[in-house]
């Protein structure tokens, strides 16, 4: 494959951003779980964990997205440059604010579903705390698989946001001249 057209092929540039993805989430997923290793249990309402630690999982994780989307996932943008001014990373983290809503959002609406089905709040514990608590049996929780299936739904709504957002506002494959008619 020549080097301009895998530039340009969409099926290698949604790979690099799974992985990108992936990678971010799971820094995004680590944070979470800290924070709320931190916070729960404590006096603090479980909106509050919940969007303390959604949003410090956004910080790190799009801090990662930034360089790998910069320098790696978008090869085929109409200007290289542009991608690594102030004001196109002003743009980059307002657009992921916007993900980041989408992901508080979906977390929330998740903890109340939650919540309804189950009578427990997703941030009521940690992944650490089960684990000291259950050892490898944490995989048997309900709670567990609540905040995981909740965080894979929130990561779901962000990427598919972000994707968009990317591909569409800020890193603009260049436009394709029309062959001319003969």
């Amino acid at each position: 494959m020549e080097k301009t057209e895998k530039k340009r092929n969409i099926w290698l540039e949604l790979l690099r951003f799974a992985i990108t993805g992936a990678v971010a989430a799971l820094f995004d997923y680590l944070v979470c779980q800290l924070i709320i290793l931190a916070f729960g249990g404590t006096n603090l309402h479980e909106a509050i964990i919940t969007t303390l630690s959604t949003a410090g999982g956004f910080v790190i994780g799009v801090t990662i997205n930034y360089f790998l989307s910069t320098f790696w996932v978008y090869q085929n943008v109409e200007d290289n440059a542009k991608s690594k001014t102030p004001k196109f990373i002003i743009y980059f983290v307002l657009l992921s604010i916007g993900g980041l809503i989408v992901s508080i959002i979906a977390m929330l609406l998740c903890d109340l579903v939650v919540k309804a089905s189950f009578g427990y709040s997703i941030s009521d514990t940690s992944l650490m705390e089960l684990i000291k608590k259950d050892g490898i049996n944490f995989l048997k929780q309900g709670i567990f698989w609540s905040y995981f299936i909740s965080f894979c739904i929130k990561t779901l709504a962000g990427l598919v946001f972000n994707y968009l957002t990317r591909k569409f506002i800020l890193y603009k494959a260049p436009k394709q001249e029309k062959p001319k008619n003969q």
